[in-house]
């Protein structure tokens, strides 16, 4: 005679738990959510354009000044807010300063040995409404700068 309903325990599957070393560091994290946060200033009318120097390149900034100018879905809602942000680094095998992987340069760009890139994904919301925004970011010993970002 085979098991019954009540017979069957049906255990809840544990959260898979990131290796602390695979983990994101702090500065990463909060650098994320600054720039984040400064991007829907600019685009909120809350933040000048040109108090973001440094922080993002110059056809970024552009592109904030613009939707700044034009408006962007729900502007009508309220201030955005964000809700929920993701992150998680780009090249994984890179993701720990020092490793011999970290050492490869992109063609693109000069080496940079301690430079690690991370994607960001955040949701922020407007009033009920919830809008996405995607980022890249570039972490260095001397500070965190987008290099693209994407306001869905």
């Amino acid at each position: 005679m085979g098991p019954t309903d009540r017979e069957c325990v049906v255990t809840p599957s544990a959260r898979p738990v990131p290796a602390p070393e695979r983990g994101v560091p702090v500065p990463a994290r909060r650098a994320a959510h600054a720039l984040v946060v400064m991007a829907l200033e600019v685009v909120d009318r809350r933040r000048a354009p040109h108090h973001t120097r440094g922080a993002f390149p110059p056809h970024l900034a552009e592109m904030l000044r613009t939707l700044a100018r034009d408006g962007v879905p729900g502007q009508h809602l309220g201030p955005a807010r964000v809700h929920r942000l993701h992150i998680h680094a780009a090249d994984p095998g890179r993701a720990e300063p020092g490793s011999s992987e970290s050492r490869t340069a992109d063609p693109g760009r000069a080496p940079d040995a301690e430079a690690v890139d991370y994607e960001v994904c955040a949701t922020y919301a407007r009033g009920p409404r919830l809008f996405a925004v995607a980022a890249r970011i570039r972490v260095t010993p001397t500070g965190a700068g987008c290099v693209a970002l994407r306001l869905v």
